[in-house]
Parts: structure tokens; sequence; C-alpha cells
């Protein structure tokens, strides 16, 4: 794992010393944009997330949780 981190780190490095000028343009509302657009969707999704919050942690532990009292070894087919 060192070694993959360090040759990607070594690849990055090499690219930031030989970069090519660029002719582009980035608009200075372009930031602004990407904000309203990305923010009320994050809003929207935690928004969600604490709306259902009950009704998810009681799926993840049924998920993960026994059944308790349940006896499933004598079932019949």
């Amino acid at each position: 794992m060192l070694y993959l981190t360090t040759v990607l780190f070594s690849i990055i490095a090499i690219n930031l010393m030989f970069v090519a000028s660029v002719n582009a343009y980035i608009d200075p509302n372009t930031g602004g944009f990407f904000f309203q657009t990305v923010a009320p969707f994050v809003y929207g999704i935690l928004g969600v997330i604490v709306v259902f919050w009950k009704r998810i942690t009681c799926f993840v532990k049924g998920l993960f949780g026994r059944n308790k009292g349940v006896d499933n070894s004598n079932k019949d087919l």
C-alpha cells in the first residue's frame, strides 16, 4: 500500500511540474452556479435522512440484528 501511495504521489508531482499552458477561462460566476445547484441537492438529502432517521435505523438494525424469541430451526416446508 505504501508503494502504491508513493507511486501515485510521484506521478501527480511530475504532472504538476510539467503543466502545459491552457487556453481556458473559468467565469467567476461558475463557482456560484455550482454552489446553487449542489447545495440544495445536499441539503435535500440531509433533510430526507433527518425525516426518515428512525426508519433508517430500524431497517439497519433489522438487517444486522437477530430475531429474539423466534425459533427458525423447526420450520415446515
